[in-house]
């Protein structure tokens, strides 16, 4: 599965690029490349092209965020607004993809300045993976990170499933295909030996996940988002779903036998009727970027996210845990440069 959905990202990003969404430039351009018609300024508006200099005379970056509805797009949208905000001369759009596995495909071939993906998905990039054909790119580094994620297995409340092992050849989702989550939860089941024919299974986003739960059309839908999330909130709004328990030699199986993933915990009253703690594991995501992204660029990023941290809460809750703190004891790609630099002059990092 994960050939398919690295194959599945890949052709994503040619499409994009047989349609003008790509170009060959990630890093930010002189704001003298005006344009000239209104199809072009429409054209900019869109910043479906990376690097070039909007009318007002800021440089665009293109984010790579998910699809709509989900953790990633709504994080990568508040930290652009932030920065949008207090970085000078720089306009971020969160643009929407297939997830991580597409962001990273088009940063490492210089066609995106930055994206947000999994730590799952930044390791086999960063360290290469010879399975799935993927070289390793050591010139990835970090931005930012957001808090760890939590797996976790949603079933109908009343239905008789108590074990993820309940749901053999039962229909589950796990994520669209492309995205950051459905990824890690695969390389979860295979830890299982669940992987492939185990489960029947389903490539659907949140919002689709959640709809199907809601209709019946699917048997259980596992996570592995932080929260809370919007899906996730509505869904448990209905007061007919639950988390199934993960015995603690899950937990311990999957913390040794995956680098990036550590025990984590939903806080009880999470979501409507969660009246326990959810015991899983998980990891965060990270907003990463090449070496020679502009180290100035880095700094005033850094420097926002860490400043402005409480306002950008209030945009987007799920954004609480994303502290400097965090990124420094966090990240799996070396920070950047200007992210260093800037932990530096805190204090955090010698």
């Amino acid at each position: 599965m994960k050939k398919k959905v690295v194959l599945f990202a890949m052709a994503c990003f040619l499409v994009g690029n047989l349609f003008g969404c790509g170009s060959t430039n990630t890093n930010t351009v002189s704001s003298s490349a005006e344009p000239t018609t209104a199809a072009e300024t429409a054209k900019v508006s869109e910043t479906e092209s990376v690097g070039m200099a909007s009318p007002g005379g800021k440089d665009e970056i293109m984010m790579g965020t998910a699809t709509t509805g989900g953790f990633t797009y709504l994080w990568g949208a508040a930290c652009a607004e932030i920065l949008n905000k207090y970085v000078d001369g720089v306009n971020v759009t969160a643009q929407i993809t297939t997830g991580g596995s597409e962001n990273m495909v088009r940063i490492v071939n210089n066609e995106m300045p930055m994206g947000i993906a999994g730590s799952n998905v930044v390791a086999q990039f960063y360290d290469g993976d010879a399975d799935e054909g993927i070289t390793e790119n050591k010139n990835l580094r970090t931005l930012w990170v957001s808090k760890a994620t939590t797996f976790s297995v949603i079933v109908p409340r009343n239905s008789s499933y108590q074990t993820l092992e309940d749901l053999k050849g039962k229909k589950v989702s796990i994520g669209n295909q492309g995205g950051s989550a459905a990824e890690s939860i695969y390389a979860c089941l295979e830890v299982f030996g669940m992987a492939d024919n185990y489960f029947d299974l389903q490539y659907l986003t949140m919002n689709e996940s959640k709809d199907a739960m809601v209709t019946g059309t699917i048997d259980g839908f596992i996570t592995n988002t932080s929260d809370p999330h919007t899906a996730m909130t509505e869904l448990f709004m209905t007061g007919n779903f639950r988390f199934l328990d993960m015995p603690q030699d899950k937990v311990d199986l999957i913390t040794s036998s995956i680098p990036y993933m550590k025990p984590s915990v939903r806080a009880a009253g999470t979501y409507e009727k969660q009246d326990k703690d959810v015991i899983g594991w998980g990891s965060p995501y990270a907003l990463v970027v090449r070496e020679d992204f502009p180290e100035e660029t880095a700094y005033q990023i850094a420097k926002a996210l860490d400043e402005h941290y409480d306002e950008w809460i209030g945009i987007a809750s799920n954004v609480e845990g994303s502290t400097l703190d965090a990124v420094i004891t966090n990240a799996y790609a070396p920070l950047h440069p200007g992210v260093e630099r800037y932990a530096k002059e805190k204090g955090l990092i010698k």
